[in-house]
């Protein structure tokens, strides 16, 4: 699910082949156009141009992927990361994607479980990132069991990132209601991620619970809810069109961008032109998908961090634009005005908070676990 390792080596390869295309100045504003399309990451100051100093990376991943083909070593070939799961592949929900691996700790009473939830924009990505993690190795010697799920992506199914979202909310609701097979305590379920995983947890800590009991389904009956979220590198609402208010632009917002930018509005929130994202059925997406206005003084308490700078945002750079730091500082912003308990750690726009608490310590506290462990 992730870009394919051949795919980047003949990417990458394409550019670098030929001397003349070893320097950022040798490219041409073509080249330079794609390479920044393609890897949006690798522009750090996002000035929209790539320095000799932000370009050497790419240089470096090309020799690595050549080095790794000379060698015959593909990905496939990589041994597993960490213990195995008690369960693997498990299918919680309809869809193909809609699968978990499930660790289940050792221990005779009913363990509490933390649910890790992959990033990748909705787009991309996959459970086995959190296999042999350090999360996972910190559980199971604490007697907690763990998890880690895959959902399916937002342009599987026309209603874009909310049908991720409820894939997710879906497979909390399945670990509780495998709770009693697995030994699991289903008053203490905590879940985290990384970028689309981290919004993914904050919309499951903020959303009212969604459980249904007077479902046909069994477990669409278990609560949706989380005692406790780890976010890393989150954003703050996946009403994106709030994004404009929310973060530093270095260029105004003009109707220009948005109309360049609408046909990936449209599958995001799954519409079919920008007239239905603003009529009452668009607003009620709109909505259900606004982690800020779900926040509320009865939400589990959540964890959240971002090391990335801050500053103006490019247009073209949508690394900066999915995991600026002004995410978190909005999110501690709303918390603080509702009552949300939070741990928000964004050096770059001033939250440093001291000591700093990690994110796994943090989970386990609010999992009821013995701080002397």
């Amino acid at each position: 699910m992730r870009q394919p390792f051949w795919t980047t080596l003949t990417i990458l390869s394409a550019f670098f082949v030929v001397p003349q295309f070893a320097t950022a100045q040798n490219l041409t504003p073509q080249q330079m156009s794609r390479l920044l399309k393609r890897f949006p990451q690798v522009d750090r100051d996002g000035d929209g141009k790539l320095s000799p100093e932000e370009i050497a990376p790419l240089r470096e991943r090309l020799e690595k992927a050549k080095k790794r083909k000379e060698q015959g070593v593909t990905p496939t070939q990589t041994k597993p990361k960490g213990p195995a799961p008690t369960h693997a592949d498990l299918q919680y929900g309809d869809h193909e994607n809609a699968v978990m691996d499930v660790w289940i700790a050792d221990a005779e009473k009913p363990t509490p479980i933390v649910v890790a939830i992959h990033g990748g924009g909705f787009k991309s990505g996959d459970k086995s990132r959190f296999h042999g993690c350090a999360e996972l190795q910190a559980c199971l010697e604490n007697g907690v069991s763990f998890a880690s799920i895959n959902y399916r992506f937002r342009d599987e199914d026309p209603r874009g990132i909310l049908a991720c979202l409820h894939d997710s909310k879906r497979a909390i609701q399945f670990i509780r209601h495998q709770a009693k097979e697995w030994n699991i305590d289903k008053e203490r379920v905590a879940a985290f991620g990384r970028s689309a995983g981290a919004g993914t947890t904050l919309w499951l800590a903020c959303h009212d619970d969604m459980a249904d009991p007077n479902s046909t389904d069994p477990v669409q009956r278990e609560s949706s809810r989380v005692v406790a979220g780890g976010l890393m590198g989150t954003q703050a609402t996946y009403d994106v069109l709030q994004w404009k208010e929310l973060l530093p632009l270095k260029q105004p917002w003009t109707p220009e961008i948005e109309k360049r930018r609408e046909p990936d509005i449209l599958v995001a929130y799954g519409v079919q032109s920008l007239d239905e994202l603003n009529s009452e059925k668009g607003k009620a997406i709109r909505k259900e998908r606004d982690m800020l206005a779900w926040m509320s003084a009865d939400d589990p308490p959540i964890w959240m961090k971002n090391t990335m700078r801050g500053g103006p945002i490019a247009m073209n750079d949508q690394n900066h634009f999915n995991h600026h730091p002004a995410h978190v500082a909005c999110l501690k912003k709303r918390a603080d005005e509702v009552g949300m308990q939070t741990v928000a750690i964004a050096p770059s726009v001033g939250l440093k908070p001291n000591p700093e608490m990690s994110m796994i310590d943090f989970l386990f506290e609010h999992l009821g676990l013995d701080p002397s462990r």
